[in-house]
C-alpha cells in the first residue's frame, strides 16, 4: 500500500495557561509538563510529514508564541468547553483537501504519533475499517502508566465493554480500549456527522452522579460516536499499538495522585 503522509491529519486540542518557556522548574506544574509533551508531539507530526491542526484554548502567551513558530494550523477555540473545541477541530480537518484519515488524540501522547500512526491508519486506507480504536499493548500499558491509572482505566474499559456486549453491539471476543483516548476515523461525511453530534444527560436522580460532568464535554469525540457507529453497522476495528506513556507525565501525575484520581 502506498502510504501518503499528507493524507493523514493529526487533530489535537491544547490549553496550558501556566506553560512557560525553558526548563521545567516544578514537576507538579501540569501545564508545563503537558505543554512540553505537546510540542514533542507537534514536532514529531511535522517531521513525519503529517498535517497537524491544533485547537488552542486559553494557553499562555508564551505557549501561543511557540506554536506560531511551527508549520501547524492553529485555531483559536470557539467557546470554553472541550467539546466545542473538538467539534471545531474535527469539522476543520474534514475540509482539508486530500485528507483521508483523521487521528484525534490528546497532544501529550507523543508515542502514538512517533510509533503507531501507520498501524492505526492502514486499516482505514485499506477499506478494512471506518473507525479504528487503538488498544494499548498490555505490558507497556501496565508498566508505563501510574498504577492507579492503569487500574481505573482497565476497570472503566471493562464496564464500557460489558455494556456493548450486553446490547450485542460488540462481539463477545472483542474489547475496545476506549479510555485510552485516541480515535481514528475515515474522512467521510456520514462518519464525520457522528463526531459532530451534541449530547446531553437527563438526570432524574443525582445519586452517584457527579453533577458537574458533561457527557458532551467528555464523550462527543469518542464514546457516543463509536457506540452509534457500531449500532448502524459501520466497521469499527481494534488495533493494538506499542504505546508508551511519557515518564515525565507519570512522575507529574504521581505528585498529586488524589487530584488525578478525582479527575
Amino acid at each position: 500500500m502506498n502510504f501518503d503522509s499528507k493524507s493523514i491529519v493529526i487533530a489535537v486540542t491544547t490549553q496550558y495557561p501556566n506553560w512557560y518557556k525553558g526548563e521545567s522548574l516544578d514537576l507538579s506544574n501540569t501545564d508545563k509538563i503537558r505543554g512540553d509533551l505537546a510540542f514533542q508531539t507537534i514536532d514529531t507530526a511535522i517531521k513525519h510529514g503529517y498535517t497537524i491542526v491544533i485547537s488552542d484554548g486559553d494557553s499562555s502567551k508564551e505557549f501561543k508564541a511557540e506554536l506560531a513558530k511551527r508549520t501547524a494550523v492553529v485555531l483559536e477555540r470557539i467557546g470554553n468547553s472541550r467539546a466545542t473545541g473538538r467539534r471545531q477541530l474535527i469539522e476543520y480537518c474534514s475540509r482539508i483537501p486530500r485528507i483521508k484519515v483523521i487521528v484525534r488524540t490528546e497532544p501529550e501522547k507523543v508515542s502514538l504519533v512517533q510509533d503507531c500512526i501507520v498501524k492505526v491508519v492502514n486499516p482505514i486506507l485499506a477499506n478494512e475499517a471506518d473507525i479504528v480504536i487503538p488498544k494499548r499493548q498490555e505490558d507497556l500499558f501496565s508498566s508505563s502508566y501510574p498504577d492507579y491509572m492503569y487500574e481505573s482505566e482497565t476497570d472503566a474499559n471493562k464496564k464500557y465493554n460489558d455494556i456493548l456486549h450486553e446490547f450485542e453491539l460488540l462481539p463477545q471476543q472483542e474489547e475496545l480500549d476506549i479510555f485510552f483516548g485516541p480515535t481514528v476515523f475515515r474522512n467521510d461525511p456520514k462518519i464525520i456527522r457522528l463526531f459532530l453530534e451534541r449530547y446531553k444527560l437527563r438526570i432524574t436522580q443525582t445519586r452517584r452522579v457527579r453533577k458537574y460532568i458533561s457527557p458532551d464535554d467528555f464523550s462527543n469525540s469518542q464514546m457516543f460516536a463509536v457506540v452509534k457507529a457500531l449500532s448502524i453497522g459501520l466497521k469499527v476495528k481494534v488495533v493494538e499499538v506499542p504505546f508508551i506513556y511519557p515518564k515525565i507525565q507519570k512522575e507529574n501525575e504521581l505528585t498529586d495522585k488524589d487530584r488525578f484520581i478525582e479527575k
